[in-house]
């Protein structure tokens, strides 16, 4: 009965993007913390992302500190005038000794962790870094706050994208790494600020 009572509900719209591509995308190195910037590539993405969502009648935009998310959302910013609000609770995954590194590097030169990381990817604790725990508790303080009137936007990070989709759809841990999130991909929500509707998951344009 509550879902078919959400039909009857002013609802919003949520839109999750993850950042375009990087300018190191093609090392597929973990960047995690490190502000890296938007390859010509990304920004020619976050220039198509800006032109998608000038007719979204998004009230506000929520980015990352990490430039290659506050560079998307101003771009995107120029076409619907509305306020940019950064939020550090967004800031990507910080992967420790795994910062910067592909994944053959960290099986060479940390093996022990590259293991305990692929038993228990989301509650391991990277040395000097975080675990998917982590980041879901302090984006999950980051929903507990969210103003659900207002149609809104939100640019972050592969990581912390999986952990709001995780929340808003009510999925088991383990199933956090089977949902992809490719550079400048779109995930679509509907909620009236209990039930979510999900519309949308990694939509590339």
């Amino acid at each position: 009965m509550e879902k078919l009572e959400f039909f009857k509900r002013k609802t919003i719209s949520i839109y999750i993007v993850r950042h375009p591509e990087v300018e190191n995308a093609l090392l597929k190195v973990f960047n995690g913390s490190l502000d890296v910037d938007l390859s010509k590539n990304g920004l020619v993405q976050a220039k198509k992302l800006k032109e998608f969502f000038k007719d979204k009648e998004i009230k506000k935009i929520f980015s990352s500190p990490l430039k290659r998310c506050i560079k998307t959302a101003s771009i995107i910013q120029e076409a619907i005038n509305c306020e940019l609000i950064v939020n550090n609770r967004l800031k990507e995954r910080n992967f420790g000794i795994f910062e910067s590194l592909s994944w053959q590097e960290i099986e060479k030169n940390y093996p022990i962790e590259a293991s305990s990381f692929l038993k228990d990817p989301f509650n391991f604790k990277i040395k000097n870094g975080e675990s998917f725990s982590d980041v879901y508790n302090r984006v999950k303080s980051f929903l507990e706050e969210f103003d659900f009137s207002e149609h809104t936007l939100i640019v972050a990070h592969g990581g912390v994208n999986r952990v709001m989709i995780k929340h808003f759809m009510d999925l088991k841990n383990e199933k956090i790494l089977s949902i992809s999130q490719d550079f400048a991909c779109i995930n679509h929500f509907l909620t009236d600020g209990n039930f979510f509707l999900t519309k949308l998951i990694n939509g590339v344009l």
